[in-house]
């Protein structure tokens, strides 16, 4: 006899298969609440096998298809919009990571408010709150409005346009601003995860000058449902965690994974410039994901910092976090473990 509690409240999850859209649906569905979880096609069995398993509803909808959302979100009492163009290469980056961005953004609460939903945790980004120098935190108030870099631009762009349409259609809306996830639980790469199996692959020949704020997507997933949860819950929230180097990410791979060669050099910067053509290389040769890009260096190579004051999500929604070198771990475990695609 199943003796799960059924939760009254009934809830969709946009973008249901991507890394933290999965893990957000498995958590609700561990906790007993009824999920409605949306990907863009129901007949890719590859992309929907994972969710399939988890007995959620799953239904079609597109961020730039009004018609769909609206279709999706009857009856619900959330919605948990994470869908989202997660690339920091595109063939063409309008379409691919703008237009679901901005139009998209509309879109979803355009069809919340037709829907009547009476909550929603939107899925930003540190991104929108930028790098830090000079040893500063950033918080919420921060917002990264003269970014470099195409990515971050369109997730400032589209939470600034989020909150200006959820005041005018009175709207109940709470902002979820992850650090770099990773972690486990997911069927194809992103960019933050591709870096792990690069490592992995022994694919990094020298060490990125960069900072990370690492952050599990099984906290990040926590981190939505508690502000879905909480009645008191307000604004933004930034989830992520602590600034690490590239040289301190490889020394806890080293503890983990011994036998890996791991370089040991970091790029010097007469190379800075040439990175980017490099990848571009290496993405047309071997088929490898494209991470550097001249915006990505201008953005996270020119001595900024991933430094965020998370003290706002921990007094509010009591948020706490799995620590970085067993993230890192469960990450390296779960792509020897499963056959992680590129698309």
């Amino acid at each position: 006899m199943n003796s799960k509690v059924v939760h009254s409240s009934q809830v969709v999850v946009t973008g249901a298969n991507g890394h933290l859209g999965y893990n957000i649906v498995k958590q609700l569905v561990d906790l007993g609440y009824v999920v409605r979880a949306t990907v863009r096609s129901t007949k890719d069995d590859k992309k929907t096998a994972q969710l399939k398993s988890l007995g959620v509803e799953l239904v079609e909808a597109n961020l730039l298809d009004k018609e769909s959302l609206i279709s999706a979100f009857q009856g619900m009492d959330g919605i948990f919009q994470v869908a989202a163009g997660f690339k920091l290469h595109a063939k063409n980056p309008e379409l691919e990571i703008l237009k679901p961005a901005l139009e998209g953004t509309q879109n979803v609460l355009e069809a919340a408010s037709e829907c009547n939903v009476k909550k929603i945790i939107y899925t930003s980004s540190v991104a929108a709150v930028g790098s830090s120098f000079n040893g500063e935190k950033k918080n919420e108030r921060d917002w990264n409005d003269n970014s470099h870099e195409f990515y971050a631009k369109c997730k400032n762009d589209a939470e600034r346009l989020l909150w200006l349409k959820a005041q005018e259609m009175n709207l109940n809306v709470v902002t979820i601003l992850p650090g770099m996830i990773i972690g486990p639980n997911f069927s194809k790469h992103t960019p933050s995860t591709y870096l792990f199996d690069k490592i992995l692959n022994e694919n990094m020949p020298m060490i990125l000058p960069v900072e990370f704020a690492i952050t599990d997507v099984r906290d990040v997933a926590n981190a939505h449902i508690k502000a879905y949860e909480n009645g008191h819950s307000e604004g933004r929230y930034i989830a992520a965690g602590s600034p690490v180097k590239m040289q301190d990410v490889l020394a806890i791979i080293a503890k983990i994974r011994p036998e890996l060669s791991l370089p040991k050099s970091l790029v010097p910067p007469y190379l800075y410039p040439l990175l980017p053509f490099f990848d571009k290389v290496e993405s047309f040769l071997f088929g490898r994901m494209r991470t550097l890009t001249k915006g990505v260096m201008q953005e996270y190579l020119d001595g900024s910092a991933q430094n965020f004051d998370t003290s706002k999500i921990q007094k509010d929604l009591n948020w706490t976090r799995i620590s970085t070198s067993q993230t890192i771990e469960d990450t390296l475990n779960w792509i020897e473990k499963n056959k992680v695609s590129l698309e």
